[in-house]
């Protein structure tokens, strides 16, 4: 495509002129081309006003959507080894892991919390915290109650 056929065209009307052939391929250039100077010029400032409506309606879509959808961190999942109440294991470290991994895994609700907590003991310790919880009506309502 040679600026010297379209002469009378200002440079941004040459730019859609190539837009316009990118898009609709060389058909649309010989047409245009076999048009009179008046004729092009309607046919680029059409198809500037369809773009510009394009991209308009294109930007109407996502701005709509970003504002629905606030970025929200994802979770991340831990390994946490469970705690079974064995000679030598301490305690603390393992509440300091647990309360890490609910962290990361945006566990906020006490009864996920102690859910959470629960699935993570093992040996004689699960053994008796499911026994108290059973033993016991609402024994463990909060991740604080299960620490005591």
């Amino acid at each position: 495509m040679d600026r010297g056929e379209f002469p009378h065209l200002t440079d941004s009307q040459f730019e859609s002129v190539r837009k316009m052939v990118g898009i609709f391929g060389g058909d649309a250039l010989r047409s245009l081309a076999a048009a009179t100077p008046v004729e092009q010029v309607k046919r680029i400032e059409a198809f500037d006003t369809y773009e510009r409506g394009l991209i308009a309606h294109v930007q109407g879509l996502q701005t709509p959507v970003a504002e629905m959808k606030p970025a929200q961190p994802k979770p991340l999942r831990l390994k946490v080894n469970p705690y079974e109440g064995k000679e030598g294991e301490n305690l603390h470290f393992w509440v300091q892991e647990v309360e890490l991994a609910m962290d990361a895994a945006l566990i906020s609700t006490e009864r996920l919390r102690v859910a959470f907590a629960l699935s993570n003991l093992g040996g004689r310790a699960k053994t008796w915290a499911y026994t108290r919880e059973t033993t016991t009506q609402s024994c463990f309502t909060t991740w604080a109650q299960l620490c005591q």
